[in-house]
């Protein structure tokens, strides 16, 4: 039997449906190569942005760690040159040019390598004595902005100056500094520690790329103090322009990454595509700035894309040739042998093709290893312990660093559960952070705990732990940092004004008692020279007494032996016998002390004795503030039906703005230099802080919306009715 040919009409729409499911298979692949180069893409920033942020809180961390051995080299040779040669300018002058104070800065400098010269600069910006040769060159530094801040700002502490030429070797270098101060409160000197730039850039050169990552050390005003690569027209400038200025200053941001098109002062106010993380330093007006350049960041993306291209286009051109094989097949039957030869060519060609691609993809994985290597050597080389930990508290990896801390070797630790180097009573890392509020709401945290070594001994540690996701698994990283040192200054220190405390209370006394004594006629009428000077050295005498007693105080409280007795006790009895032990001294001060009394017969449980030395550090303030003339008024407004609020107002001029964050820490004063207009030790706020927080109270303060409104300090406690037992 004959078969019938198909029709024409059949063949045509066959091959019109051919044609129709051949666009559709080519929009598709298009469709799906688009989507992979994007989700690629994207996969490929968020990789290199958790990079970049491991390497900048890295950075951070041992820029933190150089940074403490600097400040504590300042602070050791600012304290041994104020205990010994503080008297005057001369008398500096004199003792520290010598050659034993010379080997006395060197061997300070050979502690620390990132600190390359240390010297002493005099009242009138001559350096006296240097690190870097014996005599010291006649150089005069009064320019420098380190040595007008401290002659002009007593109180400015720890400055970090701007990177300037050395005056002496011409390189960059920036400056830690500090006052000296002489015996009688005088500016007499500045000791600066100067921190070379060259030495932080070679350390950033190990880690970096140097012609498509940057990272940059600046000020907290945003100047440049130390880069790599290295650019001397951007040393000592500030950068208002990048990411670092954007993130920190208009996102009010401490840390973070982001990808921005910003304009570089680096690259002559060009915009660049980069990735940026950035971290401001907690203790140090310092900023790490770690970017990294598109050309890196999407290099491996480009190529990968490319070959995904490129077989996309390979398949389309396979899938177009097919259809049209199959197109032929319909019209052309008697062809198959040939379309069929062709195929196979065809196959064997794009064979070749996808050998080549692997090759690529070869290289590829070689180029990758290239910047696991590099990350690798900043985990090696970190001076920190590094550690990771997986989700079960089983240690990943643990650097050298850590190794030296912890006493085990890396392969007894790897893969091993972390309660076993926990101390008794403790929590593990994985427990600690776990248990922690803060580090479950961001993700990190910084606290110190005592760690054991391998030999059982304990160690203080400060511990930064910092979460991140790998391969969608949740994972630790910490960094520990071994505080034995600082604990043990710490507690010479402590142990050092305990011992002067002490020893100088018994003598003083006495000396307070025949000066007051003498100032009040027991000897008879004084010479009227005579009078002024007794009774400078009488109110003298009491100050020195008040500051010991404060020294004493803190004390007690750090070491946790304050005692207090509670009992409930009538408001106003407590705050009419705080206004009348303390209105001699506002007299004094030409001021008076008004109480208004709105309490309703409410009362307090607190001990007295600590409520009064409260309620006296609060009205002594204000009576030293307090315009002449002017009444210092105490009011007890109820703030809730179970609170009670005692206020103490001054008509004075207020805090000072930047002094309102330090209000009540230790030794912090408005006024701290030695020519302000009232005297105190800075101590008063900060106890009086810790008693009412003792005493289930709050303390704080406020500014009236207008002048006359004056400045409010306040204390809060849990209100009782006088009809509450009287015991404790």
């Amino acid at each position: 039997m004959n078969q019938t040919p198909p029709s024409n009409n059949t063949t045509l729409q066959t091959s019109r449906l051919a044609m129709l499911f051949c666009a559709v298979l080519v929009c598709i692949i298009l469709i799906s190569t688009a989507i992979s180069i994007w989700s690629g893409r994207t996969s490929e920033i968020a990789k290199w942005k958790k990079q970049a942020e491991v390497s900048s809180l890295i950075l951070t961390e041992n820029t933190s760690n150089q940074m403490s051995s600097a400040y504590l080299a300042l602070d050791s040779i600012v304290e041994r040159i104020q205990d010994r040669w503080s008297v005057d300018a001369h008398f500096l002058r004199e003792k520290l040019t010598t050659l034993e104070f010379h080997q006395l800065l060197k061997d300070k400098l050979n502690a620390s390598p990132q600190i390359e010269v240390l010297s002493v600069i005099d009242n009138q910006g001559y350096m006296i004595s240097s690190t870097r040769s014996f005599p010291a060159p006649l150089v005069n530094f009064v320019e420098r902005d380190y040595f007008q801040m401290h002659k002009n700002n007593p109180g400015a502490g720890v400055f970090v100056s701007t990177s300037v030429r050395n005056k002496v070797t011409g390189k960059w270098t920036f400056y830690i500094t500090k006052r000296l101060t002489g015996s009688d409160g005088e500016f007499i000197g500045v000791v600066a520690l100067g921190i070379s730039p060259d030495f932080l850039a070679r350390f950033y050169e190990k880690i970096s790329d140097a012609e498509r990552t940057s990272i940059t050390l600046l000020r907290d005003d945003f100047t440049i103090l130390a880069r790599w690569p290295e650019q001397d027209n951007l040393m000592g400038k500030k950068n208002l322009t990048g990411s670092t200025f954007f993130m920190v200053h208009e996102q009010k941001k401490k840390s973070g990454v982001l990808i921005s098109s910003i304009e570089r002062l680096s690259s002559g106010g060009k915009k660049e595509s980069r990735i940026a993380a950035v971290q401001v330093l907690d203790k140090y007006p310092l900023i790490i700035n770690f970017t990294i350049s598109e050309n890196l960041y999407l290099e491996q993306w480009r190529k990968a894309s490319l070959i995904t291209g490129s077989i996309a286009v390979a398949s389309i051109l396979a899938v177009m040739v097919a259809f049209n094989v199959l197109i032929n097949l319909i019209k052309r039957r008697e062809q198959d042998l040939r379309i069929t030869t062709e195929l196979k060519q065809q196959a064997e060609i794009s064979n070749r093709h996808l050998a080549k691609l692997l090759d690529n993809l070869t290289q590829q994985q070689h180029q990758l290893q290239d910047s696991s290597d590099r990350l690798q050597a900043v985990f090696n080389n970190a001076a920190d312990g590094i550690l990771m930990i997986d989700d079960q508290g089983k240690f990943e990896a643990i650097n050298p660093a850590a190794v030296r801390i912890y006493g085990y070797a890396a392969d007894d630790v790897i893969g091993r559960d972390a309660k076993g180097m926990v101390p008794p009573g403790k929590l593990d890392l994985l427990q600690l952070a776990m248990n922690h509020p803060a580090f479950i709401q961001t993700g990190r945290i910084n606290l110190e705990d005592e760690r054991m070594r391998k030999d059982g001994s304990l160690f203080p540690a400060e511990l930064s732990i910092s979460e991140y996701t790998l391969s969608g698994k949740r994972k630790l990283l910490v960094i520990v940092r071994d505080i034995t040192e600082r604990y043990r200054t710490e507690r010479i220190k402590s142990e050092f004004i305990s011992t002067v405390s002490h020893e100088l209370r018994t003598p003083l006394t006495a000396i307070r008692g025949v000066l007051g004594l003498i100032s009040g006629g027991a000897l008879g009428k004084l010479p009227e020279k005579m009078e002024p000077l007794i009774s400078i050295a009488h109110k003298n005498s009491e100050s020195l007494t008040r500051l010991i007693n404060d020294l004493l105080d803190v004390q007690k409280i750090e070491a946790g032996k304050i005692d207090f007795h509670f009992d409930i006790l009538p408001v106003h009895a407590l705050l009419t016998n705080a206004a009348e032990s303390n209105q001699a001294f506002a007299h004094q001060h030409g001021v008076s002390i008004v109480l208004e009394d709105h309490t309703s017969g409410a009362a307090l449980r607190v001990d007295a004795g600590r409520f009064q030395q409260v309620m006296a550090n609060l009205l002594s303030n204000a009576c030293k503030y307090a315009p002449k003339g002017s009444q210092v008024r105490i009011v007890a407004p109820p703030v809730a039906h179970n609170k009670l609020r005692i206020e103490v107002i001054d008509l004075g001029s207020g805090i000072p703005e930047n002094f309102r964050d330090r209000i009540f820490e230790k030794f912090s004063q408005a006024d701290s230099s030695d020519t302000r207009a009232q005297s105190g030790t800075g101590l008063g706020l900060a106890i009086s802080q810790v008693i009412v927080q003792q005493m289930q109270g709050e303390i704080g303060y406020y500014h009236g919306a207008t002048e006359q409104a004056g400045t409010h300090f306040y204390v809060e406690f849990p209100a009782y009715a006088m009809a509450a037992s009287p015991s404790a």
